[in-house]
């Protein structure tokens, strides 16, 4: 029998599964373990994306610094080739200057022999002009010219020869080579002139290995092979070296 005034509150009877408990429990545990992983693989992929924008920026200025270094470099080269070329330039200029001296000296000697005593030792008044020597590219190499002139005011025409030897050494052996041995525009030792004012000879030679020039000696003979007026002028080109 009730008391009056008491409240009563239903109740519910729940069968009692452990089963369900546990299942609730691993569940929790998995969602748990699946919250933790993600977040370990998504903070894992922000420290890759950023290390990896790291190494592209760090790739990006190096790749800007080596730029500018070799164009640093390349200004440099340019700047040395230029320079090297200038020095060249200026080195061709005063053996050019100096050759043009020489034979203007040996010139003035000529016009002194014609005027002494002895004028018959040179009578056509043969001098030698300007001898320039030019290196090439591949050691050894060489443009060169020379001219065989006339100072006397006869209007005969001169017929003889030149020899032409280069005198240096090879080694610590000296040697003498005719033009015929080293140039392919030359094929006797006694080159024929015939001219009336002047003559030019000019070409290419290659010198042996090794071999180191030091003069060249000129000699003018007439037709009956009397020597008529000897020379003998430095070297005035030095081995070519590559830039």
């Amino acid at each position: 029998m009730a008391v009056k005034g008491t409240k009563i509150t239903p109740m519910r009877v729940t069968p009692h599964n452990p089963s369900v408990k546990a299942l609730r429990i691993v569940v929790s545990i998995g969602v748990f373990a699946a919250c933790v992983a993600a977040s370990y693989f998504a903070g894992g992929y922000q420290i890759t994306q950023r290390q990896a924008l790291q190494v592209n920026q760090q790739s990006a200025q190096q790749q800007k610094a080596t730029a500018a270094l070799t164009q640093e470099i390349i200004q440099l080269r340019t700047s040395v080739d230029i320079d090297r070329q200038t020095i060249e330039d200026l080195r061709q200029l005063v053996m050019t200057q100096k050759a043009q001296i020489n034979a203007h000296e040996r010139d003035l000697r000529v016009y002194k022999d014609l005027l002494s005593p002895n004028a018959k030792t040179n009578p056509l008044g043969i001098s030698f002009g300007v001898f320039t020597v030019s290196p090439l590219k591949e050691v050894g190499h060489f443009n060169y010219s020379l001219t065989v002139q006339k100072l006397s005011t006869k209007d005969t025409d001169f017929n003889g020869f030149l020899e032409f030897r280069i005198i240096g050494k090879q080694g610590e052996k000296s040697l003498q080579l005719s033009l015929y041995q080293v140039s392919s525009q030359v094929t006797v030792p006694s080159i024929p002139l015939d001219f009336k004012y002047f003559h030019t000879l000019e070409g290419d030679l290659t010198l042996p290995v090794d071999f180191v020039p030091q003069t060249v000696e000129l000699v003018v003979k007439s037709e009956d092979k009397r020597t008529l007026v000897t020379s003998e002028l430095d070297w005035p080109a030095s081995p070519y070296t590559p830039k």
